[in-house]
């Protein structure tokens, strides 16, 4: 059977993002080595290092979940659940993914706000005075994504209700 556009259109985003997280926890690592390198064998230590980690930590977090979402790599409790009729469980289902999407949602919509507000603070990072608005921006994107994501989980839990 062909895979919708919607899905494939997400499925390609979110493993996109997955790489760019992925690519930033190598930097992440990379850097804390070095970092560490420099400060115990030639008493320098990397200025900088933990305003770039922090902001690392956040595109980390935040790009690795439509792709997590998508592959059912969150945790899930099933044992009550199974127990259920699948029409209680189809109801179930919809419901929970249905609250995901509204959350998701509104983190999107505060996420933009925070964005915002830190721009027309000129809140940056301590040493580097990196910006975070650009970071919080891109949050804004990938819980977008995310909400695209558990679109389409929600979406083949109803066409695979249909084929039964």
């Amino acid at each position: 059977m062909k895979t919708p556009f919607f899905e494939k259109t997400v499925t390609r985003l979110s493993s996109g993002f997955n790489i760019l997280a992925s690519a930033s926890l190598f930097a992440m690592i990379l850097l804390t080595c070095l970092d560490v390198f420099m400060r115990y064998f030639f008493n320098r230590p990397l200025a900088g290092t933990y305003d770039v980690v922090s902001l690392m930590g956040a595109i980390i977090a935040a790009f690795a979940m439509p792709y997590t979402m998508l592959e059912k790599g969150h945790v899930a409790v099933e044992l009550l659940i199974m127990r259920l009729s699948r029409t209680k469980q189809l109801v179930f289902e919809t419901a929970t993914h249905t609250a995901g999407i509204v959350l998701f949602l509104v983190v999107c919509w505060q996420c933009i706000i925070l964005a915002i507000d830190m721009k027309a603070a000129g809140e940056v990072t301590p040493t580097l005075l990196l910006p975070f608005y650009p970071i919080v921006y891109c949050m804004a994107v990938c819980f977008l994504v995310l909400c695209l994501a558990i679109l389409v989980n929600l979406l083949n839990i109803w066409l695979k209700r249909g084929k039964e």
